[in-house]
């Protein structure tokens, strides 16, 4: 019933438009050099919201992503436009403490340069949401390496609130960038 239910937000999420079809589905281990390569497109269009470098993005091995793709502990979905994957968004639950299943991670946000403005992001967030919902969670924290305001108000169209800010989070080419704590309480599922 969870699947039949999360196949259904997949689908309505999914454009059907002929003009800008846009399909999200899970990314698997397989996924593995796409993902990667979308990455590495993002990080060279600018490397501020991936909060590493373009090198240190390219040196990562493939096997780092086929583990993240295959974690137990969330999802991982991809937009994919006429079949190249242009968009992706993941969950990661805790896996460390019961006191912590009620919450999760929202990261991993990106789209390729060639397919922004078109609401790639807020469809893929939109379906962590709805991941979110189905399992239950109770919350979806996420973190915006600023300034980057197109993500920030992406993010509070959404509902997702600051609630924190740490300085100097992350230090690139020799200039201190503070993240954003933002937090998005969610609404149980009608039965």
């Amino acid at each position: 019933r969870l699947l039949a239910r999360c196949s259904a937000t997949l689908e309505k999420l999914s454009s059907s438009d002929p003009i800008d079809p846009i399909d999200i589905r899970l990314l698997t281990a397989s996924d593995a050099e796409i993902f990667s390569a979308l990455r590495l497109a993002v990080a060279a269009d600018w490397e501020l919201p991936m909060g590493c470098t373009y090198a240190e993005e390219a040196a990562r091995p493939i096997e780092v992503f086929r583990q993240q793709l295959s974690s137990p502990f969330g999802a991982n979905f991809g937009a994919f436009a006429y079949g190249e994957l242009v968009g992706t968004a993941s969950v990661l639950r805790s896996a460390d403490s019961v006191a912590t299943v009620h919450k999760a991670t929202l990261w991993g946000v990106l789209v390729a340069p060639n397919h922004r403005k078109r609401s790639i992001g807020r469809r893929l967030v939109e379906v962590t949401i709805r991941y979110a919902q189905l399992h239950g969670l109770r919350r979806l924290n996420l973190t915006v390496f600023v300034p980057n305001d197109a993500a920030k108000m992406l993010y509070e169209s959404l509902g997702f609130v600051a609630c924190g800010l740490e300085p100097q989070s992350i230090c690139m080419g020799g200039r201190d960038y503070d993240a954003l704590v933002m937090s998005l309480a969610i609404e149980p599922l009608e039965e």
